[in-house]
């Protein structure tokens, strides 16, 4: 990872990320992506509906509030994207892509603010570095839409990233199994675990397709 990429992530990334869930890009009332406007308006409104999704998981008064809204989230954006496909605009694999990366995001959110258990997996696990990187260029792309003038180095990098996430968060089980089988192995003779941004992750026409959706559906200001 270079320098620039460590301080496009320390200094925006990161700092999105608090933004991402707890304050958002403002959506219409009631949940976000349920209904109204066309199908990427509805995706615009989930990706940038993490802030109402952590509101609710946060009514400790109502058990199971956050867990219905991560659920109610999930599906609003299956069936946005659903109709995409359905129109032609994503073929069905692209939007496999898009919506394992969705689950991973929203899911990171609401284990995050759930009134459960800490949030330590044990080490190596990066799910929940590739879900909290991913909601952060979420944010972050939702902020240079806010701009007049994007920069385009800044837009290249987010996208550079989010197609780095949706690589891992799409791993299957058996091939993520496989790559921390690997890093064991490779500790084991004195070798130290890598960060996230430091794995190898092979990225396939389908998730670069995937990223460049996303940048292009988070950087408009539906």
């Amino acid at each position: 990872m270079t320098p620039t990429r460590r301080a496009f992530i320390r200094d925006v990334g990161i700092a999105i990320a608090a933004l991402a869930m707890a304050r958002c890009v403002p959506f219409k009332e009631g949940v976000p992506g349920k209904s109204g406007g066309t199908p990427r308006d509805r995706l615009h409104e989930c990706w940038t509906g993490f802030g109402w999704l952590a509101e609710r998981t946060r009514d400790w008064d109502n058990d199971e509030a956050g867990e219905e809204a991560l659920n109610q989230l999930i599906a609003n954006h299956q069936a946005a994207l659903a109709e995409l496909v359905a129109q032609g605009e994503l073929t069905q694999t692209v939007a496999d892509e898009v919506q394992a990366a969705f689950d991973a995001a929203a899911y990171h959110v609401w284990r995050s603010n759930a009134p459960i258990t800490c949030y330590e997996p044990m080490y190596p696990d990066y799910t929940p570095t590739g879900a909290a990187q991913l909601v952060a260029q979420a944010g972050a792309l939702a902020e240079i839409a806010a701009q007049s003038d994007a920069d385009p180095d800044t837009v290249a990098r987010v996208q550079a990233t989010i197609a780095r996430d949706v690589a891992f968060l799409s791993l299957t089980y058996p091939e993520v199994q496989a790559l921390y089988e690997g890093l064991h192995d490779a500790a084991a003779a004195g070798a130290p675990y890598p960060t996230f941004d430091e794995l190898e992750l092979p990225v396939t026409p389908d998730e670069a397709e995937a990223a460049r959706f996303l940048v292009e559906l988070l950087l408009s200001d539906d």
